[in-house]
């Protein structure tokens, strides 16, 4: 199973449609800041099924967090915003690892970064609509997870 991870697109789907393109994955998570532009890359491609939080910028109804399993893998999602992360990874870390989580992303900050921290990844995907574009890619495989950054392909 694949997933692709996109944050702020800020209505710039273009670096997102290319990355989805690339890729193929089996699920989009958009963590917000303009989630409705994954809801527009659904309708564009239905056969791609998206799960996505609101971020500061959004002013839907999309949940501000989420708790999924993905092919047997605990991924904790949310913008950031709410947890500081412009600040520190603490609070947001703590969240994570409370809900039972092996993977953790969150946006907000537009800088991508990947690294596992006492044994939880956390991932944070950039700005895929920013300047220097980057998604971040989840590959799950028998209950083991690959987590990693890419700038290099937009």
């Amino acid at each position: 199973m694949k997933l692709l991870v996109v944050s702020d697109t800020h209505r710039i789907l273009e670096k997102m449609q290319l990355a989805a393109e690339l890729e193929q994955p089996d699920y989009l998570l958009h963590l917000g800041d303009h989630a409705e532009d994954a809801l527009e890359l659904a309708r564009r491609n239905p056969n791609l099924p998206v799960c996505c939080v609101r971020g500061n910028c959004d002013y839907s109804d999309t949940a501000l967090s989420f708790l999924r399993l993905f092919g047997g893998v605990k991924i904790f999602a949310a913008h950031g915003h709410t947890y500081g992360v412009k600040n520190g990874l603490l609070r947001f870390s703590y969240a994570a690892a409370e809900a039972g989580a092996q993977i953790a992303l969150f946006g907000h900050t537009h800088s991508a970064f990947c690294e596992n921290r006492n044994g939880l990844w956390l991932m944070n995907p950039g700005a895929c609509g920013g300047y220097r574009p980057s998604y971040g890619l989840i590959e799950i495989e028998n209950g083991s997870f690959r987590c990693r950054i890419v700038e290099e392909n937009l």
